[in-house]
């Protein structure tokens, strides 16, 4: 912790999330807002998926045959994230079965009802 910046490890789990790893992207999500001032359970997280992502090294996509759909998936999380009280809206776009992109942010708005998150998600 003391030989390397959050904001340097946040970085290069970023890049990694962009161009080679889309199953880390909520984990890298939530933590990354606390780039300011992270705290012993933060670098706990980043250890965490750092460890995911060596055990998961040798995993990748492979996409054969004719039965290659696009659909997409959509889902609000009410009022999920503890420190704001703001829904998640989570996305998924599968090529045949396998994810090939995920999305997973903070609604702009706090939601009263699970029926408004998904209205929010909706529009």
């Amino acid at each position: 912790m003391l030989e390397v910046s959050y904001a340097s490890v946040m970085g290069s789990l970023m890049y990694v999330m962009v161009c080679t790893r889309p199953d880390i992207a909520q984990a890298v999500g939530v933590i990354s807002r606390y780039m300011s001032n992270p705290k012993k359970e933060h670098w706990r997280a980043v250890k965490w998926i750092m460890r995911y992502l060596k055990g998961s090294s040798d995993m990748a996509l492979y996409y054969r045959g004719t039965d290659v759909q696009l659909l997409g998936y959509v889902d609000p999380n009410f009022a999920a994230d503890v420190d704001s009280r703001r829904s998640t809206t989570n996305y998924v776009f599968t090529l045949g079965s396998r994810a090939v992109s995920l999305v997973s942010r903070l609604q702009k708005r706090v939601a009263l009802l699970m029926t408004e998150a998904e209205y929010v998600v909706a529009t």
